[in-house]
């Protein structure tokens, strides 16, 4: 646990939290047993609920996992009163860790209550955001680059990992939204009506996030099927290499096989000459036609 004194309000923060360390912590106020419960595992979904002496927050945020290569769901919870924030990570979460190397230096001056502490700390939280979108940026940047010097299995494969990442880092982001817009009423009703406009603001930093990745999404699937028509046109023209290259060699395979039969009556080719005679031609044929497709452009 650690806790800070910030001009008029003190911010308590627990990472990792054991039940009996929240309890004690805050023994003295008139907190719902269920929402002691929340705080000691996360939650499945964000929300916002004013409690009239206090308001509680659960708000979720994308991390990128680089082994799963995907955005994953990492959680704070938030309960702030007029005097007290009190926050709950169930990991290292980096923006709470910037927020608090940042607090003495571009923070404290500015907090006078703790609505403004709360603006400030989301803030962070949604410019972290903004900075994990730099990852899919620069991938999808990469695809776009490779899209017409090598689009093979392996960029499609790297376009299905890019495609998945925006999906999962989408959902999560909705959330987010969903929250902040849950928080300006209750923190009108809660702080008064001048405190609208702080998270009015944060939820226009936030709506930055969304419309990059709408646009990083429409671009993925963009290369997306633009990969899949070039692998349709790749296909399609060994097909037709393969249907002109087998409707030339048939002449010949036909005349062999027929020459070449047992049962054929020993007055066909009276002489070797007369054989090689006529599959010669046939093959002038063939070629003439190959030369023909040749220029053609069809072979």
């Amino acid at each position: 646990m650690k806790e800070k004194t910030i001009g008029p309000m003190t911010w308590i923060h627990f990472q990792n939290p054991k039940e009996e360390e929240v309890r004690a912590a805050l023994g003295a106020m008139k907190i719902h047993h269920l929402i002691l419960e929340e705080l000691f595992s996360p939650s499945d979904r964000s929300k916002v609920e004013n409690l009239g002496s206090y308001l509680f927050m659960v708000y979720h945020l994308p991390i990128y996992n680089p082994g799963e290569r995907t955005s994953r769901r990492a959680e704070i919870d938030v309960i702030a009163t007029k005097k007290l924030v009190i926050t709950v990570a169930y990991e290292r979460v980096e923006p709470l860790v910037q927020f608090e190397h940042d607090l003495e230096k571009k923070y404290r001056h500015k907090i006078e209550h703790t609505a403004q502490f709360i603006y400030y700390l989301f803030g962070e939280v949604n410019e972290f955001s903004l900075r994990q979108l730099r990852h899919i940026e620069e991938k999808v940047g990469a695809v776009g680059r490779e899209l017409f010097n090598h689009p093979d299995r392996e960029l499609l494969e790297e376009i299905s990992y890019i495609n998945r990442d925006i999906l999962d880092f989408g959902i999560i982001s909705a959330a987010q939204r969903t929250t902040l817009e849950s928080l300006i009423p209750a923190a009108a009703t809660f702080w008064g009506e001048e405190i609208k406009i702080y998270f009015t603001d944060l939820l226009g930093g936030l709506l930055k996030s969304h419309y990059l990745l709408e646009s990083l999404r429409a671009a993925i699937v963009s290369y997306s099927n633009t990969v899949s028509q070039i692998f349709q046109f790749r296909t399609s023209d060994i097909v037709r290499r393969f249907s002109i290259l087998g409707f030339l060699t048939f002449p010949l395979l036909l005349y062999a096989t027929i020459a070449l039969q047992p049962v054929v009556e020993p007055t066909l080719f009276r002489t070797p000459g007369e054989f090689w005679g006529i599959f010669g031609i046939i093959f002038i044929i063939v070629v003439g036609l190959a030369i023909f497709f040749r220029k053609k452009g069809w072979f």
